[in-house]
């Protein structure tokens, strides 16, 4: 299984990526988990919508406020800037369809009826997220199969895909904004937007010097509350996320760069070559050697 992907992010941990084209910011993903450095895609965020479809395997899907194990046939809806995060359980298959879209590609132009009575009121106070599982109800039969045919209909891009996929995707939408009981709640905004200052902070100095006191006082939390937040959130230490995100940057310099491996550890936070490679091989099942040689030998 090759590694090929990581997710870039801002200086406010916010996910970097363009999504299909201007004319139509809609763009599809058939990938696996094992594909990305640590195994599994980190907690992230991004204003785009997202529908997310197990094909094969099993996946953990965190939020800030739950968690959840998926089958094949199942899937998750993530709603503008909500946190989110994918692993696969004993590192087995991952394997997933997902499609990551404006919410233009609903509304159409700005100040559109669409826009202001639906897409922009759903944004703010709709669903944060909505697990489907076709085998629970007829909706979440009926989500997969307008995800599946929308979701071919943009990779095949035949002629006018964009009107099928807007249709599939506006029939989706229509199933989610039914669910208007289980909107934003204050409480869980304010967990997800502490856990997001902290992600964006370790985003963003990772290659210094870290401590959790310093984190805690980026989110205005004492130290217990920051571990518990990191240990209900995401089911790791502080520092434990801190490590995965320096081997993510650390393998992409491994790759691009002519870097002493010794170099590399430093400029990602590690403060010996011992301690950076023990971590690396921990994270990747590979020393950082080894994963340099393998991974160039692929481009």
């Amino acid at each position: 299984m090759e590694v090929l992907y990581s997710v870039p992010k801002d200086d406010r941990g916010k996910e970097m990526l363009e999504r299909g084209t201007v004319l139509f910011p809609c763009a599809v993903y058939d990938r696996d988990t094992r594909q990305y450095v640590t195994g599994e895609i980190p907690p992230h965020w991004h204003p785009e919508l997202e529908i997310f479809l197990l094909m094969e395997g099993r996946a953990h899907i965190t939020f800030a406020d739950g968690e959840f194990d998926l089958e094949p046939g199942e899937g998750f809806f993530a709603n503008s800037g909500v946190l989110h995060g994918v692993s696969n359980p004993g590192l087995d298959a991952c394997h997933y369809h997902s499609m990551v879209f404006d919410a233009s590609v609903l509304s159409g132009a700005s100040g559109s009826a669409y826009e202001l009575l639906y897409l922009r009121p759903f944004l703010e106070q709709g669903v944060p997220y909505r697990i489907f599982r076709p085998g629970d109800c007829r909706q979440g039969e009926l989500m997969a199969e307008l995800f599946s045919d929308a979701f071919a209909a943009c990779r095949e891009k035949g002629d006018g895909y964009e009107f099928l996929v807007r249709n599939l995707l506006s029939q989706i939408f229509l199933i989610l904004k039914g669910d208007s009981g289980n909107g934003r709640s204050g409480k869980s905004s304010q967990q997800e937007l502490r856990m997001k200052q902290m992600i964006a902070w370790m985003d963003e100095h990772y290659m210094e010097m870290v401590s959790v006191d310093q984190l805690a006082r980026v989110a205005g939390i004492c130290v217990r509350e920051c571990q518990r937040s990191f240990a209900n959130i995401l089911h790791i230490s502080p520092m434990q996320y801190l490590n995965r995100r320096r081997i993510t940057v650390a393998a992409e310099f491994l790759i691009s760069t002519d870097m002493p491996v010794s170099e590399v550890g430093l400029c990602c936070g590690f403060d010996s070559p011992s301690y950076f490679a023990k971590q690396f091989k921990k994270i990747t099942g590979m020393t950082p050697k080894a994963y340099r040689k393998l991974n160039r030998a692929k481009t």
